[in-house]
């Protein structure tokens, strides 16, 4: 009979939060080929990777959770899909003071947050480099993932609370995208201080220098508008 997600990162059913990211970040380190001279089992660093990212998104390990029940049907997610709030279009002096408006409550502050997320990214991992497999170093790259993490949130909350006028809607699909792949940049970092698989790294980074193109591109146009 094969392993549970719940065994494979030893731990029990009942494990909080925390505690899957601490056995999950503990067998990642104890199996990880620089760790163990260049040998490592790839099987099962597979299994704990697949058992970390089911069980490290809550929604996955409700899912997952009613999958160990017998006779349960999951009940099927309402994916609700993404778009860019738009309204009709004004004229005139109205139009003027609501582009103002986006562009100083909107557009600048999400423009400021994500600089604050992509440019200490070098020097971060810079000094991570140092040595990854030390705690203290990897602690500090935690606590800037971290930081990326609430600045996101603060983005995201932003970007949602005023729809952009109808002239903006390129800037704000082009920022929309920007948000995306800083999104996904971070879930990235994130995986890679819990596996210390560099793959995960070099992929986050990726993503934040196309973050960091789409910026300047979207800086460009707004040029245009003034």
């Amino acid at each position: 009979m094969s392993q549970t997600h719940y065994q494979v990162l030893q731990i029990a059913p009942k494990a909080t939060a925390d505690e899957i990211k601490q056995s999950y970040r503990r067998l990642a380190k104890q199996f990880h080929p620089d760790v163990n001279g260049g040998e490592a089992n790839a099987d099962l660093i597979i299994k704990l990777n697949a058992a970390y990212e089911v069980l490290g998104d809550d929604l996955k390990r409700r899912e997952y959770d009613y999958l160990l029940q017998p006779a349960v049907a999951i009940p099927r997610q309402q994916q609700s899909s993404s778009y860019i709030p738009r309204r009709p279009p004004t004229v005139g002096r109205e139009l003027d003071e609501e582009l103002i408006l986006w562009l100083n409550q909107v557009y600048q502050p999400i423009n400021r947050m994500i600089g604050w997320i992509i440019k200490p990214l070098k020097t971060q991992i810079h000094e991570l480099s140092a040595d990854p497999f030390d705690d203290e170093l990897m602690g500090k790259f935690e606590a800037y993932v971290t930081e990326c993490q609430q600045h996101l949130q603060k983005i995201e909350k932003t970007f949602h609370s005023m729809s952009n006028p109808s002239l903006m809607a390129e800037i704000a699909a082009n920022l929309y995208y920007t948000i995306n792949q800083v999104a996904d940049g971070i879930k990235e970092l994130n995986f890679y201080i819990m596996n210390y698989d560099e793959t995960y790294l070099h992929d986050g980074v990726e993503m934040f220098k196309i973050a960091a193109q789409l910026q300047r591109e979207t800086n460009k146009k707004i040029k245009s508008y003034k």
